[in-house]
């Protein structure tokens, strides 16, 4: 599974060969199937009602976050963004998701976003200082593990992009929704380890701008595109649940592995 992992990583901006497609498909029909339950709740529901869905599920509110905010060292913390480097850049995603819109307020939303995503600095040279900061207060010797849920949460995603962007308008919907949370608990925990405003400035800009890009993901791409073709309910649906799915088995992993070198340290 690593190997479809890296081969979706070196064919961004390009196509996957049809080897790779088949294999990331095929991954994808054993994903389904795990996340059907959670997608046959959405499919039974209204538009308005997903975000509540999305905020009880337990990937919203992990204890993972609780430990980042409170209990993990600097080289835990490193290692959990640097081994989260093979997930696509934000703004990729999004604009794979402009090709296929097919509403007018949905191709504002995510023009919006897209536009967002560039201001007041490009994000992506926020996260790369907070990147270094965070390498050079690690230090040399951190273990990066690639890992099945790590794997999965990150192939949700090369799906959408590969082979279903209305999968992938899901999957960001549900990230975006649960976007304040996640950035609260690793401000929390990033100030706690010594980070400076500026080192944060990625956190605490997405604690302020992520809100709204949910109500654009729901109101103005899905609501909107959903009135236009209603067949589209399937695959958005697919891509929260899977979202939700490999969120949660993957932060279970990141909270025992914490744990586990808390035992170990103490013994």
């Amino acid at each position: 599974m690593n190997d479809l992992l890296q081969a979706c990583v070196q064919r961004m901006q390009t196509q996957l060969n049809t080897r790779e497609e088949y294999d990331l498909r095929l991954w994808w029909s054993e994903e389904r199937d795990r996340a059907a339950p959670l997608a046959a709740t959405f499919l039974a529901k209204p538009v308005s009602d997903w975000e509540q869905i999305i905020s009880g599920h337990r990937a919203h509110r992990h204890v993972w976050y609780d430990q980042l905010a409170r209990d993990v060292t600097v080289q835990e913390f490193a290692t959990f963004f640097l081994e989260n480097s093979p997930l696509p850049a934000f703004l990729s995603l999004v604009e794979r998701t402009l090709q296929a819109q097919i509403s007018e307020e949905g191709r504002a939303a995510v023009l919006r976003n897209i536009e967002d995503e560039q201001n007041p600095t490009p994000h992506v040279d926020l996260m790369r200082r907070l990147i270094l900061a965070l390498k050079a207060k690690a230090g040399d010797g951190l273990q990066l593990d690639s890992y099945p849920s790590l794997i999965d949460r990150i192939l949700v995603f090369y799906y959408g992009y590969y082979c279903d962007p209305w999968h992938l308008v899901g999957s960001l919907y549900a990230t975006e929704v649960m976007a304040h949370h996640r950035m609260e608990k690793m401000n929390m925990g990033l100030e706690r380890l010594g980070f400076d405003p500026t080192e944060r400035e990625f956190i605490e800009l997405h604690m302020v701008c992520d809100e709204d890009h949910a109500r654009d993901w729901s109101e103005g791409v899905i609501a909107s595109s959903l009135r236009l073709n209603p067949a589209l309910r399937r695959p958005i649906v697919d891509g929260i649940a899977s979202c939700l799915d490999t969120s949660a088995r993957y932060l279970d992993d990141l909270s025992r592995r914490a744990t586990e070198s808390r035992f170990k340290a103490a013994g």
